[in-house]
């Protein structure tokens, strides 16, 4: 059943714990009817009791007994959190907020309210070749942010790639992806007619490569509109898959079919990546360089740094604004790293801050742009490619006190400039 977080296995799990639509938790959040369950979570369609806005929460159980399997359950919902605090992608479901009680867990998550990409195709069971184009693109547009962030999916499939309300392509169901850690990974996972033949040799992978080979399974499943590597014996199929003896049907142009060769490449050490996909003919046909470009910077880490107030972010702070640095119920910060926040509070003019804060980010390399009405801030440090690194702004509590705020980026470099450049810059000399 395709759900608001990706297609859940329809497992039983304890029929007497459903929650009853109407139930409102922690006074924020409607619930509304079950959209699927899995083995260790349910999903419920939402209501933002504040906004309107319509949301999925995908609770599980809350694992605090202690016990072997409580603690593998934390484990794996602590790194799910982790792994979808790193993203902010317009192609990948957001995780909005992580709320508790005793006995749940909550992931609030965007609603995918367009069901599954696959209920796009036409009568012959397919997509045409522009339309699997289409999407196929908003797919590598995530994939390459996933791993520009260390994140790996590694079980890319159609019931896993969702679409929202304006038929955009949502990359879900991060419940078996994996956080970077410089090593190969061993863990055998995936769905056997998506999984890559390096899984199946148990030698270890690359999962940035595994990833790779999903996508191009999924791009001919929506090509042709049946798996490339198919046999009613399980065997036989890894022994295709191993081999990668696959047909492309005869409807495929010849750039369509050379571009998932190169994928479906059972040799990782030769198989395309993201950089070669990107400039291969059949993707980039008709369109410009500007929106592929654009396309490719399809994060949404702007969304996460955005301006708390539309003011100037040196005006006088109100006891709401100061309210609204607290996390509440939000207990996101509890379950891994996200882009992360300082504060400081200082006794300088905001300009003065944030001069040094420019000044900073340039002798980095970085690009750095000031926003505000008469550049009262916040600014920007990004990487060329768009990333940003730091969102600092300056907020004024009384005529000769400011509180600092800073919004880290995400990665190692992010870390290391807040280390080595951005704290000294951001704290009053008299600290440094």
């Amino acid at each position: 059943m395709p759900t608001a977080t990706g297609s859940v296995p329809s497992t039983a799990v304890g029929a007497g714990e459903e929650v009853a639509a109407g139930t409102v938790l922690l006074g924020r959040y409607e619930l509304g009817g079950l959209l699927g369950r899995g083995a260790s979570a349910k999903v419920y369609l939402a209501r933002d009791l504040l906004t309107g806005r319509s949301v999925a929460i995908k609770s599980f159980p809350n694992p605090r007994g202690g016990g072997c399997e409580d603690g593998r359950r934390l484990v794996a919902i602590e790194r799910e959190a982790a792994i979808l605090r790193r993203l902010r992608h317009r192609h990948v479901v957001r995780l909005h907020e992580i709320l508790a009680t005793r006995k749940k867990v909550h992931f609030v998550l965007d609603l995918a309210a367009g069901g599954e990409l696959f209920s796009l195709v036409d009568a012959s069971g397919r997509m045409t070749e522009d339309l699997a184009r289409h999407y196929f693109r908003q797919l590598i547009s995530a994939v390459r942010y996933c791993h520009a962030r260390g994140v790996y999916h590694r079980d890319i499939k159609p019931e896993n790639l969702l679409l929202d309300e304006a038929g955009d392509l949502k990359v879900a169901d991060f419940g078996l992806g994996a956080v970077a850690d410089g090593n190969l990974c061993h863990t055998l996972c995936g769905t056997p007619a998506y999984v890559a033949p390096e899984i199946l040799s148990r030698k270890g992978y690359d999962p940035a490569k595994v990833d790779i080979w999903s996508c191009g399974v999924v791009l001919f499943v929506l090509a042709a509109g049946y798996l490339p590597f198919n046999d009613a014996s399980l065997v036989n199929m890894y022994r295709k898959i191993y081999a990668g003896k696959f047909r492309c049907p005869s409807w495929f142009s010849p750039a369509l079919r050379g571009l998932v060769r190169r994928i479906l490449d059972p040799n990782p050490d030769t198989r395309i990546d993201t950089a070669g996909i990107l400039s291969h003919p059949w993707f980039c046909d008709s369109a410009s360089d500007d929106e592929l470009a654009r396309l490719m910077r399809g994060h949404e880490e702007e969304a996460w740094f955005k301006p708390e107030f539309k003011e100037d972010m040196a005006r006088a702070m109100t006891a709401f604004d100061i309210l609204t640095f607290s996390p509440g119920s939000d207990l996101s910060g509890l379950f891994g790293a996200g882009p992360g926040k300082e504060r400081v509070f200082v006794s300088e003019p905001a300009g003065t801050v944030l001069s040094r804060v420019e000044d900073a980010g340039r002798k980095e390399g970085y690009r750095v742009r000031r926003e505000g009405k008469r550049g009262t801030g916040p600014v920007y440090v990004e990487e060329e490619s768009g990333g940003i690194v730091a969102k600092v702004s300056v907020f004024k509590l009384a005529d000769t006190v400011s509180v600092v705020e800073v919004v880290k980026g995400d990665g190692a470099e992010a870390v290391l400039f807040w280390k080595d450049r951005l704290e000294p810059a951001v704290k009053p000399p008299a600290l440094n």
